[in-house]
């Protein structure tokens, strides 16, 4: 199957998707809600991807989600919340693949990312943003939330209090700001962004899978346990570890090495 509003390829074990609606700066559909979710799905099934970079197309990272979508809602009448909410339930299973998928990701922001585009770049592990780039959390400009993760990522990502501030105003970021307050990880020229994303992970790829997957489930909810708990599912994390062959072969060549 191909895509129409999305691109995907993938070369040496990293794969790159890609916001493909240039002319409305990406700005997420309904056809591109299903097409991210296949792709996705795609991605998670195959074991020779090792990190995945998601970029957009053109001048833009991701504008949000697309106007005339919520034109129609609007026009459902009664039914408007029912539908919103199927709409963004089916949305959020794609969000929740995206974010729990255990290898690296890296949202490299090539340009404005604004509402739930800011959401979608979150979901990644790792943001990288061209010096272009601009977030902005805008849902307050449509008289609305974040619904794409946003309420759960940006308080992590820059404290409660900053948050509430991004939230509430729908101000919009620079890059440089976005990475002093830690929304965003690296500032990079555009020119750049996608293949240092790419070194990146294809550095981090070079470390055993397992380990780095195990790590990720349990550092993606580490905040909402406890210290114990944590340990325990660091616990059992390790004694799947001890059994790997990554885990095995490291220190037999460890020893072989200290015995030459």
């Amino acid at each position: 199957m191909g895509f129409e509003t999305i691109g995907l390829e993938a070369e040496d074990g990293i794969a790159v998707l890609t916001l493909n609606r240039p002319r409305v700066r990406n700005a997420i559909d309904g056809a591109m809600r299903a097409e991210l979710r296949e792709a996705v799905d795609r991605i998670e099934a195959d074991t020779a991807i090792r990190g995945v970079v998601l970029t957009g197309s053109g001048t833009a990272f991701c504008s949000g989600g697309d106007i005339r979508g919520m034109r129609e809602r609007m026009e459902q009448g009664a039914k408007a919340g029912e539908l919103g909410w199927r709409r963004q339930r089916e949305f959020h299973h794609t969000l929740a693949k995206l974010f729990h998928l255990d290898r690296p990701t890296v949202a490299a922001v090539n340009g404005p990312a604004f509402g739930l585009g800011l959401d979608l770049a979150l979901t990644c592990d790792f943001v990288f943003a061209a010096e272009s780039a601009v977030l902005a959390a805008s849902f307050v400009r449509r008289g609305l939330v974040p619904d794409g993760g946003g309420l759960f990522h940006l308080p992590r990502r820059v404290g409660v209090v900053k948050a509430k501030e991004l939230i509430f105003s729908g101000r919009a970021v620079d890059a440089k700001e976005a990475v002093h307050i830690g929304l965003a990880d690296r500032v990079l020229p555009e020119t750049e962004l996608r293949g240092e994303a790419v070194s990146f992970l294809r550095e981090l790829a070079k470390q055993p899978g397992l380990a780095q997957g195990l790590a990720k489930d349990i550092l993606n909810r580490s905040l909402e346990l406890g210290y114990d708990e944590v340990n325990t599912l660091g616990t059992q994390a390790q004694a799947i570890c001890y059994g790997s062959p990554d885990h095995q072969e490291s220190v037999r060549a460890f020893l072989a090495a200290r015995e030459k």
